[in-house]
């Protein structure tokens, strides 16, 4: 039998290439063929597919793993792939018929989109049909497939009512031929991730290629999959968070050890105030990092003994994952900060990390507010 890949040697080894690639992913606003062709080669784009559908199903901690590894390396590429691995990952809630010709045996098949309900969504014969403009696809630009969302309407324009308690807030995916890519993506930081603009022209879309998003329940694969399609994103998110602010970490240190002295103070390295706040940040992301694999693994083994994906569960995914990203955000600013001239003119790996993090902290997902949801359901306990 042959041994399973490595999946964290797989992304390790793409490092040269990913930073030879960077500057030329940020002009062209996507990923270069190189960086394309190899993530499908190491069958990254499908390290959270089912297996039944020939993914690699990898557990949450071979997830973060790998999507640190990728943000060290450059965050806009990880940002990249970390969104085309979760929108991929949805294969789990299609109908595996379906999913299986749009990924199996093809690991250049990869998902995009937007899954906020901006979507005009009808009942069709055999399926649904669905018009709509969208934002932030990121990773469009060499997807196969992308996506969006919608309430199901009814004649009246009105929603319809919520099935087993599920309200009609349908996912779907078209083939990017049906897509209009329309650009809109000027920004500072996370350039390189295609997160353009797009135009889902209207057409019929086959029951197999949607989902309601508050299903909790997958079609294939496994107790990963049952975590639901908003704490998918999450794992993604606190993997990529933390390689952008490990690398962030470790820049400043290099600067630092080359013998950094501003005028009229000691070398950076001899600085106390300097050795203190490095060594808080270094451990601080040292504890956030723990607490994203406790959360999620301890969630994955939760949902394994045949426990379900309660909402307490989903307040403590979105807030551990907020939480990260303020720490990561942090640590990054202070390294960003104490590195001076040296982080000021490009190529510069240290204010890549500040643009690109202070750009991916701003989603929705990783909002503060989540804390709230996390304290609520801790203090209507009771016993």
């Amino acid at each position: 039998m042959d041994a399973a890949p490595d999946y964290r040697a797989e992304a390790r080894g793409l490092r040269e290439l990913i930073e030879s690639e960077a500057d030329a992913c940020d002009r062209e606003l996507t990923l270069t063929p190189a960086i394309v062709d190899a993530f499908a080669r190491a069958r990254l784009f499908h390290l959270m597919v089912p297996r039944e559908l020939g993914g690699a199903e990898a557990d949450p901690d071979t997830i973060l793993d790998v999507f640190e590894e990728l943000a060290y390396a450059d965050g806009s590429v990880g940002w990249t792939l970390m969104a085309n691995a979760s929108a991929t990952s949805y294969t789990a809630f299609l109908d595996p018929a379906v999913a299986a010709e749009m990924v199996k045996g093809r690991p250049e098949s990869t998902f995009a989109g937007q899954f906020s309900p901006f979507a005009r969504v009808e009942r069709a014969p055999g399926g649904l049909r669905v018009e709509g403009d969208f934002q932030f696809g990121s990773g469009c630009a060499h997807a196969s497939y992308i996506g969006g969302a919608g309430f199901v309407r009814g004649a009246d324009g009105q929603p319809e009512a919520a099935r087993d308690g599920i309200p009609p807030y349908l996912c779907f995916f078209v083939p990017v031929d049906g897509v209009e890519l329309r650009g809109n993506w000027d920004v500072l930081g996370l350039r390189a991730t295609a997160s353009f603009d797009y135009h889902v022209k209207q057409q019929d879309v086959a029951a197999g290629r949607c989902f309601f998003l508050f299903d909790p329940r997958p079609k294939s694969g496994g107790p990963l999959f049952a975590m639901g399609a908003a704490a998918l994103a999450g794992l993604g998110h606190a993997g990529w968070g933390l390689g952008v602010a490990q690398r962030a970490l470790d820049e400043v240190a290099g600067i630092a050890r080359r013998g950094k002295v501003r005028l009229g103070a000691a070398p950076l390295a001899e600085q106390q105030v300097f050795q203190r706040g490095f060594g808080e940040k270094t451990l601080a992301l040292r504890s956030v990092r723990l607490l994203a694999h406790d959360v999620f693994g301890g969630l994955v083994a939760e949902l394994a003994r045949g426990n379900p994906m309660t909402p307490a569960l989903s307040s403590e995914v979105m807030a551990a994952t907020a939480y990260l990203t303020d720490v990561a955000l942090d640590a990054t600013l202070a390294a960003y900060r104490a590195s001076g001239s040296a982080g000021l003119r490009n190529p510069s790996r240290i204010q890549r990390c500040f643009r690109d993090l202070f750009t991916g902290g701003l989603h929705l997902f990783v909002d503060p507010r989540s804390y709230e949801g996390l304290a609520q359901h801790a203090l209507a306990r009771r016993g």
